[in-house]
């Protein structure tokens, strides 16, 4: 009895110091901060000390980890990245300006590159407008930032389009509503040639 009272003193005493540090920290930031906190980046690690999450402005933002092996960004977006527990990266969501355009985009990964996407842009100066979805088998190679894209679902400029690929990304197959409201669908050989249309 006596040993489990002074388990629970010792829990007690250490919930009451826990409580006051808390305290401590929300009135600082309440008084000094003016109720805002400003970070460039946060790391969330797992036990072994591997990112599991990163949310960081583009002036941080890491290089993706594909296999332990870091390789440089084509964009340097602010977001949000995933990681899995050695530390690679599994996908994200990233919102950036890329040669005058808005591109955001939220992704996951397969273990080498993108999986699946969606994304949203749209010029800076024109009313050129494009989203959508895109779906990739994963390369069997393991070739590090490619893989083979079979599915676009996506709205340009107010023409629809379903287009899907065979495995050397040829498309062939093209459902197609265009911004008129005219629906179409085309079918394409191995070649890119056109097999059928009505």
């Amino acid at each position: 009895m006596q040993k489990i009272s002074n388990n629970l003193k010792a829990f007690l005493v250490t919930l009451v110091l826990l409580n006051l540090v808390f305290i401590g920290i929300i009135c600082y930031l309440l008084v000094f901060k003016s109720n805002e906190t400003s970070l460039q980046r946060v790391d969330i690690n797992n036990k072994a000390g591997a990112n599991r999450v990163v949310i960081s402005s583009e002036d941080h933002i890491p290089n993706p980890i594909i296999n332990g092996k870091e390789y440089q960004r084509k964009m340097v977006p602010a977001g949000l990245l995933f990681y899995d527990n050695k530390g690679d990266e599994r996908g994200g969501i990233a919102i950036s300006e890329y040669e005058g355009m808005n591109f955001n985009a939220i992704a996951f990964d397969y273990q080498n590159a993108d999986a699946i996407g969606l994304f949203a842009q749209d010029n800076l100066q024109t009313n050129y407008f494009k989203a959508g979805l895109t779906i990739n088998d994963k390369d069997l190679s393991g070739k590090p930032g490619y893989n083979i894209n079979r599915v676009n679902l996506e709205t340009e400029n107010g023409n629809a389009t379903l287009v899907m690929k065979d495995a050397n990304e040829i498309p062939r197959l093209v459902l197609k509503v265009d911004s008129a409201g005219n629906p179409s669908i085309t079918m394409y050989d191995a070649k890119g040639k056109v097999t059928w249309k009505p």
